[in-house]
């Protein structure tokens, strides 16, 4: 059986307050088997059964698989685009918010790659707060971010925030299976806790005690020199669609090594759209329709 030293949680603590400016409490610290399994677990542990979860979409898949998966109920806010910038809804995320019993953010955002700014995010935070509305916060990405941009740490915004960090995206090290959530309540911790024990899956695997800490402690050169690499993939993507098929506008991201591509002047629909780019561009892109329901003309490629 493997255990945990405290140097595995003071990685993460000193990671963030070096790349971010947080200093997350260690002893507010719980290990789970990843960022999607602890959203589900909190809408399981912190929601009322029957409840309404409120995401903002087009975002991230298993947002909605993590909330029905326990008899929850989606609720949208969706992001609004306008030539090709995408912006919250504030009057229907305020309508959401009085409905909800827990709201999970994309922080950066999942697939359109915005970096948010602090006045969206105190914006977000007291809105829920005034209709009591709990928020846990998935900052996977936050570590994959350019173009001038900063990643602020929702707990700096709000320290209720219940807050998923890894540095599995960071590094490329998915397959270990190891994320951290930091909470301010140590009554959620315990709970979050239990709810793992209970099932005997609270335990590092060796392997990952060692890749993430050394990550963490000896990564940052080799992070900075990936980052400028995927911001050249990112203007590479952007330039060839411009000149090469102009019918294909991506949006150009802030954040997280994923690219919008807006095909609606492919005029296609989404099940033709899928056709075309697995079948005549030979390229297994993601189906822009997982990302909202409904939503046509959207795909999502990994650069």
């Amino acid at each position: 059986y493997t255990s945990r030293d405290d140097s595995y949680f003071e990685a993460y603590a000193n990671w963030q307050e070096k790349r971010h400016g947080w200093k997350p409490n260690i002893k507010k610290m719980s290990y789970a088997l990843g960022v999607v399994p602890s959203l589900s677990a909190i809408v399981k542990l912190f929601s009322p059964l029957s409840g309404k979860v409120m995401i903002q979409t087009p975002v991230y898949p298993e947002f909605y698989d993590v909330v029905e998966a326990w008899d929850r109920t989606v609720i949208e806010n969706r992001l609004v685009e306008e030539n090709g910038n995408w912006s919250i809804d504030w009057k229907d995320f305020e309508e959401k918010a009085r409905q909800a019993s827990l709201f999970i953010l994309c922080s950066p955002h999942n697939p359109l790659g915005i970096v948010w700014e602090r006045k969206d995010l105190e914006r977000m935070f007291s809105i829920c707060k005034k209709y009591s509305v709990p928020v846990v916060s998935d900052e996977i990405h936050s570590d994959l971010v350019f173009h001038g941009k900063k990643h602020i740490p929702s707990a700096l915004i709000d320290p209720d925030v219940i807050t998923c960090i890894s540095c599995t995206k960071t590094f490329n090290l998915a397959g270990l299976q190891a994320c951290t959530v930091v909470f301010s309540d140590e009554r959620q911790k315990e709970v979050f806790d239990r709810y793992w024990a209970r099932m005997d899956i609270h335990r590092n695997n060796a392997f990952s005690l060692i890749a993430m800490e050394t990550a963490l402690n000896e990564g940052e050169e080799w992070l900075d020199q990936l980052l400028a690499y995927l911001s050249d993939n990112i203007d590479f993507v952007e330039e060839y669609c411009r000149k090469h098929i102009p019918c294909i506008k991506p949006m150009r991201p802030d954040a997280t090594y994923l690219v919008w591509l807006d095909c609606r002047d492919l005029h296609l629909n989404q099940e033709e759209l899928n056709a075309f780019f697995i079948q005549e561009a030979k390229l297994g892109l993601n189906n822009g329709g997982d990302f909202e329901r409904g939503l046509e003309g959207y795909m999502r490629l990994n650069v």
